[in-house]
């Protein structure tokens, strides 16, 4: 009888050893498919990456640069520049600029006009009345906003906020993307404003 224990633990023993084994050879393999597979698709990932980056430095946008700054005019950039750089480009900020006024972080499109306001003495922006009595959306502080028929408050701190995220705006229909703003109110407003 204790014989026969005996075979069937070297039995068990024997079938524990080989399982492992087996569990080891299994292990190794999947983790070597798994690194073959990854080494194929990191370059193609990688080279994805760095081609989509090479081809936007290499691309050149056209940007015109107006109001307070300390050369006005048209500029060429490299594509994914910022407003900052676009700023940097016209000789930087005038002594009368209103630098809070736009994103200097928001990324700077082919063919968009960047003004930058000035501010007078009381604070208020120059640039957001044109001598017309027009509204200028792309300059006009939030009490100037509120002339507007209709512009309350919110609606006018919408607009504020769409122009800090995506830049100024660079047609006046795009007024219509600000959050609240359809196409009745703009067609109520769209007399009284101006880029």
């Amino acid at each position: 009888m204790e014989g026969k224990w005996k075979i069937d633990g070297k039995k068990w023993g024997y079938g524990l050893a080989i399982g492992a084994v087996l569990l080891g050879i299994v292990t190794w393999g999947i983790v070597r498919q798994q690194q073959k597979r990854d080494a194929l698709l990191t370059p193609m990932e990688t080279g994805g990456n760095a081609s989509t980056v090479q081809e936007t430095a290499n691309t050149k946008v056209l940007v015109h640069v107006a109001g307070a700054v300390n050369n006005p005019g048209v500029y060429t950039l490299d594509g994914g520049s910022r407003v900052i750089d676009a700023v940097e480009a016209a000789g930087g900020l005038s002594p009368e600029a209103d630098g809070d006024a736009l994103n200097l972080a928001a990324v700077v499109e082919d063919a968009a006009k960047i003004t930058i306001p000035k501010v007078n003495a009381g604070g208020e922006d120059v640039a957001s009345t044109a001598a017309s009595g027009l509204v200028n959306i792309n300059t006009a502080d939030k009490t100037t906003l509120m002339t507007l028929s209709g512009i309350g408050e919110v609606l006018a701190q919408n607009i504020i906020d769409y122009r800090t995220k995506n830049g100024p705006f660079t047609n006046l229909e795009e007024l219509k993307n600000v959050n609240r703003i359809g196409d009745k109110l703009f067609e109520q407003i769209k007399d009284g404003i101006t880029l």
